[in-house]
């Protein structure tokens, strides 16, 4: 009986973030005694997101070796934080941006970080990150790879 509670409870959770993605409801998010809209992420910060996750994870990680990972870079759970709260191409690139990073780094703890950060990643779509992950791990091999021929000698053609 217990089990029927809880698929209840996941499934009216879902139903709820299935609401407030369709009517771009916002999170509010308590960061360091202020408060952030976290609305639902564009392709754009998830695709971001993914290339952090990739700037720390290895070849062939799963999603948790992933979030541990995270949990060991302040920085990129900074970089994260700052991707989702912003959500927006110029604010990423412009000076909200390194505003808000320094405020999270400077005036706030980082026990709320991963707080943040575990609500971030139940936002993504994991299609999208995991698509992400890929094409920037395939990406990197294909260069190193090609790197690496143009370092090697190459054998000069013996003339007959």
């Amino acid at each position: 009986m217990e089990e029927g509670k809880n698929k209840d409870i996941s499934e009216l959770d879902a139903m709820k973030r299935l609401a407030e993605i369709l009517n771009d409801s916002p999170q509010i998010i308590k960061l360091g005694g202020r408060e952030f809209p976290l609305k639902p992420l564009r392709y754009g910060a998830q695709w971001l997101i993914a290339e952090e996750s990739c700037k720390i994870a290895k070849a062939d990680e799963t999603f948790s070796d992933i979030v541990n990972r995270f949990a060991a870079n302040g920085d990129a759970v900074i970089r994260c934080i700052c991707i989702a709260i912003l959500n927006d191409k110029e604010k990423i690139e412009g000076k909200e941006y390194q505003d808000l990073w320094d405020f999270i780094r400077w005036e706030t703890n980082p026990s709320e970080w991963i707080i943040i950060l575990t609500k971030i990643l139940q936002m993504l779509d994991y299609a999208t990150f995991c698509f992400g992950c890929e094409v920037i791990h395939s990406l990197r091999q294909s260069l190193t790879k090609t790197h690496q021929q143009q370092s090697s000698p190459q054998p000069h053609p013996q003339e007959k």
